[in-house]
């Protein structure tokens, strides 16, 4: 399964390189909250038209844990203010909170890929996206899909 899910994006981030052609993003920068299994709060930050790094903080639903990760992303435009995005980049925190002693450091990669739609007028953009944590400990999390709510400048 795992091998499986990592040929996907590998296939995946491998068609980005050959797709599209170059479109300005409609916004710099946005701040927003990550719903799903890592609920949370997200800064992003474009750096040129196609390319943005984005951080997050949240708390793991899952694994009972906070996490933060940092991830770059490569953008190609689909539509107007609809875009696909490919990416990764670490994680890093403590999941298995509650009783200290049962608490486990993990730290990672985040391979990501994903959806994003900006509104036209409105300073708003939604994004639905796939990073999975595989952690060199204490386990990898494979099941971490998020939507995003942004405010954008």
């Amino acid at each position: 399964m795992k091998t499986r899910m990592m040929a996907a994006v590998s296939a995946l981030a491998l068609s980005l390189a050959v797709v599209g052609t170059a479109q300005a993003q409609d916004y710099d920068t946005g701040i927003g909250v990550n719903l799903g299994a890592d609920m949370g709060i997200g800064f992003k930050r474009f750096l040129t038209e196609r390319s943005a790094v984005e951080a997050q903080f949240g708390y793991n639903l899952g694994c009972k844990g906070v996490m933060l990760s940092a991830v770059y992303q490569y953008h190609v435009p689909l539509a107007t203010g609809f875009s696909l995005y490919a990416g990764g980049g670490l994680n890093i925190g403590v999941l298995h909170l509650g009783k200290h002693q049962d608490a486990d450091f993990a730290i990672g990669l985040d391979p990501t890929v994903g959806f994003e739609y900006k509104f036209a007028n409105a300073p708003i953009a939604l994004a639905v996206d796939y990073k999975p944590n595989i952690n060199f400990t204490p386990h990898s999390q494979w099941d971490l899909a998020a939507f995003k709510i942004r405010y954008t400048f």
